[in-house]
């Protein structure tokens, strides 16, 4: 199996924040996640310093497929069906693929 990240970054309609994470959370990141290929995923909020100057929310989506293309194909088929919600700011959206290149790896800390 090849992994992959799919990255959506979004923005709520102004005065809909509230909205647009609930739908998120309890609607479309369940919805997307039915799709075969598709394993797991996870939202981030921008912070820091320029955290106002664009779109502040990222989904991390874990894609394992041998067939990127069929995937893909498949969210395409399967979204007329999903969810939409008009508190998304559409034309901000920003969605790319990454192939996961090698393995995790985590900070080694020494004990003192």
């Amino acid at each position: 199996m090849t992994a992959y990240i799919q990255t959506v970054v979004t923005a709520p309609v102004v005065g809909r924040e509230d909205e647009f994470n609930r739908w998120y959370e309890d609607t479309h990141l369940p919805e997307v996640l039915q799709v075969p290929g598709f394993v797991a995923g996870r939202r981030y909020a921008l912070t820091g310093p320029g955290a106002a100057d664009g779109p502040r929310f990222l989904a991390v989506y874990e894609i394992e497929t041998e067939d990127l293309a069929a995937t893909l194909a498949a969210l395409g088929a399967a979204a007329p069906m999903m969810t939409v919600s008009d508190a998304m700011d559409q034309p901000a959206t920003v969605t790319e693929i990454y192939e996961v290149l090698g393995e995790r790896r985590t900070a080694v800390h020494e004990r003192h």
